[in-house]
């Protein structure tokens, strides 16, 4: 729904049952944002404040132990449907289809996943392999080889997520361009 086709109320938001509605005029921290009809709030301070929590751990503990099995139940639920099934026969042919490494480079690879293993046993923190060029993303598609690859914290993995920064790849690619090749035969 376009902003222009909410209700310009709050009043004729609850009227017509929906959720949002926007005045056009920004919220006291500045955005241009819709509003939520029940409380009046605008939703990209709510999607900020949310963010803001994420990042400090805020929905770990988030709920008792009744909200969190029933989230476990409907994970559950969603393991065994299709859409689930597909999304990890889509991701496996994306990771197959990204493989370039060669024999040496996939025991390399098998080593790095098994340092992350014992990186989480030693630490008791959840470390994961992450693909510094993505594998699936709208730009680009990164490899899954070694030099593609580091050991990051399952936070630090979820933050990071399938981002691509050029500029900084950019920057890292014309280092590796200005160092000398290694001599060869000799």
């Amino acid at each position: 729904m376009e902003k222009r086709k909410y209700p310009a109320t709050q009043s004729e938001a609850v009227r017509q049952g929906v959720t949002y509605y926007f005045t056009g005029k920004p919220c006291k921290h500045g955005h241009l944002s819709e509003r939520f009809a029940q409380n009046r709030n605008c939703r990209e301070c709510l999607r900020l404040r949310n963010r803001a929590r994420t990042k400090k751990d805020y929905w770990i503990d988030y709920g008792d132990e009744q909200y969190k099995e029933r989230k476990r139940q409907n994970a559950s639920k969603y393991y065994h449907t299709r859409a689930h099934k597909r999304g990890v026969r889509q991701r496996r042919f994306f990771e197959k289809s990204s493989r370039v490494a060669t024999d040496q480079g996939i025991t390399e690879l098998r080593r790095i996943r098994l340092e992350a293993q014992l990186l989480s046993i030693d630490t008791g923190i959840n470390h994961e392999v992450d693909h510094i060029i993505p594998l699936i993303h709208d730009l680009i598609c990164g490899l899954d080889v070694p030099d593609n690859v580091q050991i990051l914290t399952k936070a630090d993995n979820r933050r990071k997520a399938a981002r691509f920064d050029q500029g900084e790849q950019s920057r890292i690619q014309m280092q590796l361009l200005k160092e000398a090749p290694p001599k060869r035969g000799k």
